[in-house]
Formats: structure tokens, sequence, C-alpha cells
């Protein structure tokens, strides 16, 4: 398929999770048991496959990749500071904009488009600048912590111990030593990651939300310029000061134009922070994303 078929099939599946959410086939909190599935089988399995698999010898190409993503991240939030400073939110309405402006949707929605129109060669690259998401999210987790208090042993558990970091891990060193794996590993480990795309696009489906948009439509739409648009404009200069060109750069462009992640969710779950404002910056820059990737694929 090209670009613009991908994006299509892409849209079609969460469309169909929507809908299986509104006749019931499936229910809102079915998303859970679909979301471990992905996160502790599915996407290991593709991200292991991706980093054994690699090329790693623009390993140094790759770290820079990672560091453009908390760069973004950084200037994001920043923005978001700004902008929610001077309309004078509350601290706890702030930050929680703030973590939905900073954290990228690289992985549950970046893998998919990525792995669609660039394939494992794209994906690849598309790990390491998720890789910098994860590590927003934890100075993310370690900084609420300070501020608010909480355990350190969730921020272990949802971040150092992700399955699909540790995914990154073990794949690039099962790669740098050439560990023998045999054909029946692999094998498995292809067909686990195949359920990994089509899962996540039915758990984005079913999770979409529509009530109470309305009433933060201002401050998301905000957040939804600032990711879908402003990101990626910002990405493009980056790239080009680095000097990348091909693969490096359209995948990190895409991949800074993505969507509010929903683990920004979760830090305001964690800490208390304003949840429904959280979802709404999710929500709205999710929904609005398929129109902006489509567009990024198609000209950058």
């Amino acid at each position: 398929m090209n670009s613009y078929e991908t994006i299509i099939a892409i849209v079609l599946m969460i469309i169909i999770g929507y809908i299986c959410r509104r006749f019931e086939f499936l229910k809102a909190e079915d998303t859970q048991t679909i979301n471990k599935i992905v996160v502790y089988i599915a996407m290991p399995s593709l991200i292991f496959m991706a980093m054994y698999n690699a090329d790693l010898s623009n390993f140094k190409t790759f770290g820079t990749i990672t560091l453009i993503c908390i760069t973004m991240g950084i200037i994001c939030g920043i923005l978001a500071y700004i902008f929610t400073y001077f309309k004078g939110y509350t601290a706890k309405t702030r930050w929680g904009v703030v973590a939905a402006s900073t954290l990228f949707n690289s992985g549950f929605l970046g893998y998919p488009v990525v792995l669609g129109v660039f394939g494992a060669t794209g994906l690849v690259r598309a790990v390491f600048y998720d890789v910098g998401s994860t590590i927003l999210f934890i100075s993310f987790g370690i900084f609420f912590l300070v501020l608010y208090g909480g355990s350190y042993q969730d921020i272990i558990k949802r971040s150092v111990l992700f399955p699909p970091l540790l995914a990154v891990i073990m794949g690039v060193i099962a790669n740098l030593v050439h560990l023998p794996l045999g054909s029946v590993i692999p094998s498995t480990l292809t067909y686990l990651s195949g359920a990994a795309i089509p899962m996540i696009m039915l758990a984005l489906g079913l999770s979409l939300e529509f009530k109470g948009i309305k009433e933060y439509l201002g401050v998301a739409s905000f957040v939804t310029v600032l990711k879908l648009v402003i990101s990626p404009l910002i990405a493009l200069i980056v790239v080009g000061l680095v000097g990348f060109t091909g693969l490096d750069r359209t995948v990190t462009i895409v991949e800074a134009g993505m969507p509010s992640a929903m683990l920004s969710l979760a830090l305001a779950i964690t800490y208390d922070l304003d949840i429904k404002v959280t979802a709404a910056c999710i929500f709205l820059s999710t929904a609005l994303s398929m129109i902006s990737i489509t567009i990024l694929i198609l000209f950058i």
C-alpha cells in the first residue's frame, strides 16, 4: 500500500473500534485488556524483532533522534506552561496541560503509522524516537513525585520496567552479540507482532470519548495546534540543522507530529492533576492527527 492507503487503513481500524463501542460489541473497559496484550506481548515482540534485524551501524544517528524527541518535548512543554500561566489556570490544570503537550504518542500511534508507511527500517527510527518519550515520562514522574509525593515503585514499573523499553534493550543486545535465535522463536515473535497494529488501532477507537470536549475546547485546541502543527515545523528546522536526510529526516518529523500521549493521562490520574482537561487534549489531538499526519507524510 502507498502512504495514503496506509493512513486510510489505520483510520478505518480506529473507526471499527469506535463502532464496536457504540454498538456494545466491545465496552470501553475492554480497552484495558487489549492494551495489556499490546503492551506486554504484541508490541515488545514487534520492537524486539525490529531491533534484532536492524542495521545498528548508525547508532550515533539513532541517539540523535532520541535527543531530538527530548528537545521537542521540552520546547512544547515550555510553550504550554507559558500559555497556561498567562491564562491563569490552577497548578493542577497547568501541569495536566503541560504533560499532554510534552509527551508524544510516538509508540501507540507512531509505530503503526511509521511501520505501515516506511517499513521495518523506518520503525527502528521510530523506536529510538519513542525512547525519548519514555525518558520524558520518567522525568515527569520524578518531578511530580517531588512536587506532589507518590511512589517511586510506580514510576519504575511504568517506565524502567516498561515491556516495550525492555524489548528495545534486549533486541539491541541480541543484535550486537549476534545471538542465534533459531527459526521457531523469530517465527513466534513475528506472528505476535502482527497483532500489534490492529489491536492498537481498535483500542484507540474504543477509547475515543466525545463527552466533555466542549468545556475544554480552547485549551485542547491550543495543545492540538502545538502538537500537530508547531512541533513538526520546529522539527523540520532541527533535522535540517543536524543534517538529517532520507528516512532519518522523514520519520523524525512525522514522529514529532504525533498527538498527546495516553501516558500523560496516567500521570494526571496518578498525581491528581486535571484529568478532564488532559483527556480533552489527548482526544482532540488524536482525532485530528489522522488529517495532519496524512498531510505530513504526503508533503515532507
